[in-house]
């Protein structure tokens, strides 16, 4: 099996922008049953607490869109708010890097843990927050308005 490195070669991780929000409405659509509308996305791109991380790969000549990663930096947490990888390039590591990312920009900015909640029946998502060392660290029951699932609150400290 291919490490890490191996599976996201090709890609980069840089800023995601509002050029970006056609592509990211297209994965937003393909990946949530209660997606983002584009104003929460264009919301967070202008909100000084927020850091948006963009995956890109060279697809047909041109560099696309692969998978985003919302933060919210506050005080000494930061809180992934929304991650989505494109579906036909999913389990390459791609999500995985840009959690790693946004790890090492919040160790740099000085911040304590990461939080985020998760959806109980997503065990493709709990199981790569676990190898990346988060843990469970509650629930908050009915979450999720579309179904009234609960959310696993998983945690990180840095």
């Amino acid at each position: 099996m291919a490490d890490e490195t191996e599976k996201t070669e090709g890609f980069e991780i840089g800023p995601l922008s509002e050029r970006d929000l056609e592509e990211v409405m297209q994965i937003e659509r393909a990946s949530f049953v209660a997606p983002w509308s584009p104003g929460m996305f264009r919301q967070d791109l202008n909100f000084p607490l927020a850091r948006c991380l963009a995956a890109r790969r060279q697809d047909a000549g041109e560099k696309r869109l692969a998978g985003y990663i919302i933060c919210w930096f506050v005080a000494d947490e930061v809180h992934i708010t929304n991650i989505a990888v494109r579906k036909d390039l999913r389990n390459r590591g791609v999500a995985g890097r840009l959690v790693g990312e946004a790890l090492r920009m919040a160790r740099e900015c000085g911040m304590q843990t990461c939080t985020l909640e998760v959806r109980r029946s997503n065990k493709a998502a709990r199981g790569l927050y676990r190898k990346l060392g988060f843990t469970p660290r509650g629930i908050r029951p009915r979450y999720y308005s579309d179904n009234n699932e609960d959310a696993v609150i998983m945690g990180l400290d840095l």
